[in-house]
């Protein structure tokens, strides 16, 4: 039997390394992966997926999906980095660190803070008045005036079959004071969702539903066929709805793009995300223009359009209705109150595209 030798000169190195870089591939990552993974229906461990991404490239093309990458938010500097304490999402982990000397410590869940009897921003706004986005127009928006209700549009509420159901895949997100993701459904996209059903079934008599079902904190990137089962479940008990809105927030950089002034008030702008190669993309982009046109003729600028994709993540469950739409109010940068007060805009929206039918 003949066994190679391996030289360490010229291919026989590039050589070496593809075998050591295959040894680190089959045997150490898979091991990471199955310590890892939530459970057995997620598809694939996503460190995994990254770093045989960076060491060949080509394989990301090949031999994954639009799905798996779709919400990947995995990064393997931020891994690196984590595992030294340093977070760059949170930078007040690096000041933890750096000013121990002032007595600081840092926790994932506290806050850091140079004077305890300072009001933070959570503490501002929940003490109202000093708000800066509410009390003076720090963005230069140009304010429109518009008439918020119509009340020819109420109907008698009919609570045994509810005609709009909100839910949320990214449930998490959320906005400013806080963090970017949070469970705190007072500040987080659920909130937003709340304001929106307590508007149609108070001043519209629209019946609505706001799931608050968590899909995304166990495993992100299964966080769509997690809201799938949310969504068949109602589906199955009340039949198809009117609408059915998979509440989200946006993530920039740029305030301004992402906020009207409305009355006199900083308000989240919002967008609609849908899916071209569902099957029945037809009739969800007919809901999806009465909503946008009803948005501009009412509140022009409030609606920033539609964002396109073709497949998305499991066509963003859009399949499942013919009413199905995917919105995005406000971003990561907006505040939460900015968002809430986009609610019943939006119900206004939702009230004149339902009752004048």
């Amino acid at each position: 039997m003949n066994y190679r030798r391996f030289n360490f000169k010229g291919d026989s190195k590039l050589e070496m390394c593809i075998l050591m870089l295959t040894v680190i591939l089959v045997i150490i990552l898979p091991c990471i992966a199955k310590a890892n993974s939530y459970s057995s229906n997620v598809k694939r461990n996503m460190f995994y997926v990254e770093v045989l991404n960076y060491a060949m490239p080509t394989v990301k093309t090949t031999s994954f999906s639009e799905d798996d990458m779709a919400e990947n938010c995995f990064s393997i500097g931020n891994t690196i980095l984590k595992t030294v304490g340093l977070d760059i999402n949170n930078p007040k982990s690096l000041l933890g660190r750096e000013v121990a000397f002032l007595g600081l410590s840092y926790s994932k869940n506290e806050d850091v803070s140079f004077n305890e009897f300072k009001l933070d921003d959570k503490q501002v706004k929940k003490n109202g008045s000093m708000s800066k986005s509410n009390t003076q127009n720090d963005l230069n928006l140009e304010n429109k005036d518009v008439t918020v209700y119509n009340p020819k549009l109420k109907k008698t509420l009919d609570v045994s079959k509810p005609e709009v159901l909100i839910y949320h895949t990214h449930t998490t997100e959320s906005y400013k004071p806080g963090d970017a993701n949070s469970f705190d459904t007072t500040q987080n996209v659920c909130a937003v969702g709340d304001v929106i059903v307590n508007e149609l079934q108070n001043n519209y008599g629209i019946s609505a539903i706001n799931d608050k079902t968590v899909h995304d904190a166990e495993a992100y990137t299964q966080s769509y066929s997690r809201s799938a089962v949310t969504l068949d479940k109602y589906l199955k008990k009340y039949g198809d709805f009117k609408l059915i809105i998979d509440l989200h927030r946006d993530s920039v950089d740029d305030k301004k793009s992402v906020t009207a002034r409305m009355n006199g008030e900083n308000i989240s702008k919002f967008m609609l995300v849908m899916a071209r190669k569902n099957p029945h993309f037809d009739k969800n982009m007919a809901m999806a223009n009465s909503v946008i046109n009803t948005s501009n003729k009412l509140f022009p600028g409030l609606c920033k359009g539609v964002c396109y994709y073709n497949y998305g993540t499991r066509y963003f469950n859009q399949d499942k209705s013919n009413n199905a739409i995917l919105m995005e109010i406000g971003a990561d940068i907006n505040t939460s109150d900015e968002s809430k007060a986009t609610g019943k805009y939006v119900a206004r929206i939702i009230a004149e595209v339902l009752n004048n039918k």
